[in-house]
């Protein structure tokens, strides 16, 4: 029993200093941006980042030390994170869609339709997750009275009814399969090129011969890892290999 209440009070004392390093590397890092220390002001967060701390807030002033930084490719990362964790973060959205057109503005040799999504992605996420459950819900329930009602109608009503239940009831599977491609889009790896311009390779080596290039702030899926390679996968289907440091994990 002594041994397990030292082992308990040692654990607090541990989690105790992590907290302190945290919060300290915190303040730091706010100092360090308002005093326009922006390489400080990223070091700290950056610390905390690599301490496993996932916040909002932390993203978003990650991205803001990186916008102003002029690294656009890890500021586009931060504020794509930040805008996940919190969807209703106004400000995250507004700084990210600011720092993808001043990349458009500087990338001259952009590949086509590489930043436009597939057409099954754009339509699970043309509306907002509660907005197809509710949807979901509201339909599915909607099908169901009508259905019941339909049972005890006259018989001249029935065929408007059934009319109104079979479109209800469509409408509820098409909502059914966009919550279903999203559970399924939430599984897929994504990341985010950070530097400026990285060669695309064909196979996993620098040796290989560059298939294109691709820029910063680029958001890619992650097919498949070979020790420290990624292959990435464009909205427009192009496909090839960069080394990990490249991309930052979403």
């Amino acid at each position: 029993m002594v041994a397990l209440a030292f082992a308990a009070v040692s654990l607090l004392v541990v989690v105790a200093a992590r907290a302190d390093r945290r919060e300290e590397a915190w303040h730091r890092g706010n100092e360090a941006y308002l005093r326009g220390d922006t390489p400080g002001a990223v070091a700290a967060y950056e610390e905390l980042v690599s301490q496993g701390v996932v916040s909002p807030d932390l993203f978003f002033n990650l991205g803001d030390a990186y916008f102003r930084k002029g690294a656009l490719g890890p500021a586009i990362w931060a504020f794509e994170r930040a805008a996940a964790l919190d969807p209703g973060d106004e400000d995250a959205r507004y700084n990210l869609d600011q720092a993808r057109k001043l990349v458009a503005r500087r990338a001259h040799d952009r590949i086509e339709g590489e930043d436009r999504d597939p057409l099954w992605i754009r339509a699970v996420t043309a509306l907002g997750p509660s907005v197809e459950t509710w949807a979901f819900v509201g339909l599915y329930l909607g099908f169901f009275v009508l259905v019941v009602i339909r049972r005890g109608a006259r018989g001249d009503l029935r065929p408007a009814l059934s009319a109104g239940a079979a479109v209800l009831g469509a409408a509820a599977l098409l909502c059914g399969a966009l919550l279903f491609g999203r559970l399924r889009l939430e599984r897929l790896p994504f990341g985010v090129v950070l530097p400026d311009v990285v060669a695309v390779k064909e196979g996993a080596d620098p040796n290989y011969r560059t298939g294109f290039e691709i820029h910063a702030g680029l958001r890619v899926r992650l097919i498949e890892h070979d020790q420290d390679w990624v292959r990435v996968r464009l909205g427009n289907g192009l496909e090839g290999w960069v080394h990990a440091d490249a991309i930052g994990t979403l």
